[in-house]
């Protein structure tokens, strides 16, 4: 399975770098730095697993480039203008790796800085409210680059409502996983699981010889 996982996410990053020759040979250049961007950012589980030793679940890896592919195809296709209720369903997707990578930085906050504790129960409160954050975050950056552009990223206000209405749907659904999740692992196995505490080593040395030059 995760063998195949890989592959897939492969496949999606080269369509992605597909994109950046085909939109200078047509002239089409808007959705080249959306390609160019997420090529870097799906890279970025690689390169913590390979300084860090920072271990991301594979399935979480095949969300983060399954949710930039989505972006980067849908917009070069045309898709958000053609194809109705795909930004919701790009939306969707984003808010879940959202989530997701929520759930990983707070269960890790709570298992090393000894000034939090957060409660199973409060622990899906907390997944949620930082997907909703994050979801109004974004819609605040689309409204400011419209005004400021003339760009057309948001649509209508309806438009900005259903999307927020999906990050809180999401962001609860990963908050209920998350917590059945839980329930079943120790949170100390999680975090042994996703190598946290290596690569919490390799950063203070890293500040160590930062400090020492």
């Amino acid at each position: 399975m995760e063998e195949k996982l890989k592959l897939l996410s492969r496949a999606m990053q080269a369509v992605m770098l597909a994109v950046i020759p085909v939109g200078f040979l047509t002239g089409n250049y808007t959705w080249v730095p959306a390609a160019a961007i997420s090529l870097v950012i799906t890279e970025i589980p690689s390169l913590l697993n390979r300084d860090l030793k920072l271990v991301l679940p594979a399935k979480l890896n095949f969300l983060i480039v399954l949710a930039l592919f989505l972006h980067v195809f849908g917009g070069a296709s045309g898709f958000y203008d053609t194809v109705p209720g795909w930004d919701h369903v790009t939306h969707a997707f984003s808010s879940s790796l959202v989530a997701a990578l929520g759930f990983i930085v707070v269960l890790s906050a709570d298992q090393y800085v000894k000034t939090i504790f957060l409660p199973k129960r409060f622990l899906g409160v907390v997944i949620a409210m930082f997907t909703m954050a994050m979801g109004v975050f974004w819609e605040l950056m689309e409204f400011s680059l419209d005004m400021w552009t003339g760009s057309l990223m948001q649509y209508s206000l309806d438009d900005t409502m259903v999307d927020l209405f999906f990050d809180g749907a999401v962001g609860i659904a990963v908050a209920a996983v998350g917590a059945y999740y839980l329930s079943s692992i120790a949170r100390d196995e999680i975090v042994e699981n996703l190598g946290v505490d290596k690569a919490k080593e390799k950063i203070v040395q890293i500040v160590e010889k930062q400090k020492n030059k």
